[in-house]
């Protein structure tokens, strides 16, 4: 049943001239609010992790190589976190406001807006608020 759901042209966008289904933009938009969640507990896992073994660690070679592998894997995860943040502020920046609808029910996207519900999803949720309210 979910599967026609994902394949009906009414919830689905048209971007140059390929149609995607709206269920696909808020998989990948949950994937990208995912890896924001995921890096920085990771890099808190890792730190702490890494912490311990250079208290263990008697060497003084060892403490620094701890240390410098806490600092790689803080810039790392700064680095992957801003560059997230810098394309959904570009993307939001650039992206049009307004969508067209075909009679079809397909809305047709230009490519800034595609991106734009790719990165922050679609709300798929007006169409059920509306067939609740009518029962």
């Amino acid at each position: 049943m979910y599967i026609f759901n994902i394949l009906d042209n009414a919830n689905a966008t048209l971007c140059e001239g390929i149609l995607v289904p709206n269920e696909l933009f808020n998989v990948v938009a949950t994937i990208i609010k995912g890896i924001k969640i995921v890096v920085p507990i990771l890099l808190i896992i890792w730190g702490m992790l890494d912490f311990t073994k250079s208290v263990v660690a008697k060497k003084e070679e060892d403490i620094k190589k701890y240390q410098k592998a806490f600092v790689s894997r803080l810039i790392s995860a700064l680095v992957v976190f801003l560059i997230i943040f810098i394309v959904q502020l570009a993307v939001n920046l650039v992206s049009g406001v307004e969508d067209s609808t075909n009679p079809d029910g397909t809305t047709v996207s230009d490519i800034w807006s595609c991106s734009k519900k790719f990165i922050n999803g679609v709300d798929t949720n007006n169409e059920t608020e509306g067939e609740e309210s009518s029962n």
